[in-house]
């Protein structure tokens, strides 16, 4: 582990602040005002300065729906930023590891399963954006972990996009509320992530795979209707369909993934969702009571 010197990009956000809690290694744990990624020169910068031998690309402009309304700044920061620090490692011994979405499968199955070895459509701007950075990590780097996850739950009650706590407070307020049935997916705990990814450094791993907690068929719904029973509120979870939530983008309604190479390598240690949820809840109780 000593030796082992890891730059983080977008060090505030979920996964970010998480890695940098817990990962073993000597970190340089960087948020967007103190690297800004689509400034390829302050790129060039902070890695001449900083000589990390990996670099965990977390930073991301991650909002679906304002991806949607403003295109340029998707690909800004999601597509070129990855190219900016691409660009950084290409004649460098450093291990990339890109942060990517298990949204860029698209739409091609209903409910099966989407692998490694399925092809992509994505359907958002988001996606399509994350998507074209994937492509740009494989195509110039020989040195890189490509990891799609999705549907992240964990961090601190402050982090704005704690989404299990959000629904907390949403059910403590109110005696029934809505949730999607009809999009599903894998409920990820960013610290089981995080074990995941340093398995792979260690283990000296390359390429690209799905990391996400195990979930076949799980809805919003059914996630939110948990995350409510975990807490033992009283709140009544009720079903609704995708047409109840206006959005912009064309999100697929099959987000789902399994960890198919991880499994054939024997690397696989995330574990099920509900059991990380239930691990999570229990942790965040103890600070919010």
């Amino acid at each position: 582990m000593s030796g082992r010197k890891v730059l983080i990009t977008g060090s505030n956000g979920m996964l970010g602040s998480s890695l940098t809690k817990l990962l073993p290694y000597k970190l340089i744990a960087l948020n967007s005002q103190e690297l800004d990624i689509t400034d390829s020169n302050k790129c060039f910068d902070v890695i001449e300065r900083e000589k990390p031998n990996i670099i965990i690309h977390t930073a991301a402009y991650t909002d679906v729906e304002g991806c949607e309304l403003d295109a340029d700044k998707a690909y800004k920061i999601n597509t070129i930023g990855t190219q900016n620090l691409v660009n950084c490692c290409i004649d460098k011994d450093i291990l990339f590891i890109y942060i990517s979405s298990t949204g860029i499968y698209g739409e091609s199955k209903e409910k099966e399963l989407y692998n490694e070895f399925d092809k992509v459509n994505p359907t958002t701007i988001h996606h399509k954006s994350k998507y074209e950075a994937e492509k740009i990590v494989e195509r110039h780097l020989s040195r890189y972990l490509v990891l799609r996850t999705g549907w992240l739950f964990g961090g601190d009650v402050e982090h704005r996009k704690n989404f299990v706590y959000k629904r907390y407070l949403e059910a403590k307020n109110t005696k029934e509320m809505y949730s999607d049935e009809s999009q599903i997916g894998n409920p990820t705990y960013v610290n089981d992530l995080v074990d995941q990814i340093k398995v792979l450094i260690e283990e000296n791993q390359y390429g690209l795979f799905n990391c996400v907690n195990k979930a076949e068929g799980v809805s919003r719904f059914h996630y939110v209707s948990k995350i409510i029973d975990s807490f033992k509120l009283t709140c009544d979870v009720k079903r609704a369909s995708s047409k109840d939530f206006k959005r912009v983008a064309k999100v697929s309604k099959n987000e789902s993934a399994q960890n198919y190479k991880l499994e054939l390598l024997k690397l696989n240690v995330m574990s099920d969702w509900d059991n990380s949820l239930e691990k999570y809840i229990a942790a965040l109780e103890k600070k919010i009571d």
